[in-house]
């Protein structure tokens, strides 16, 4: 398990999607949509992004798919 902990500003969005161009992730998020603008103007591109709404058990379950949360709390 990753955590990327740190202040507002300080770039932890950047990682994680950066974390998720390397190892092949999909992103679950609240808003996937403004998460993909966001990749867009950093310049990264090839991430898929889920809402927490569409993320289930049934995601995880006898799949190698990896899959990192945004703002979980």
């Amino acid at each position: 398990m990753y955590r990327i902990i740190g202040g507002r500003g300080t770039g932890k969005t950047n990682q994680l999607m950066l974390l998720a161009k390397e190892s092949g992730a999909t992103i679950v998020c609240s808003n996937p949509r403004a998460m993909q603008q966001k990749a867009h103007a950093y310049g990264i591109t090839g991430i898929d992004f889920i809402s927490y709404g569409e993320f289930t058990p049934e995601d995880v379950k006898g799949n190698d798919k990896t899959y990192l949360v945004d703002e979980l709390e």
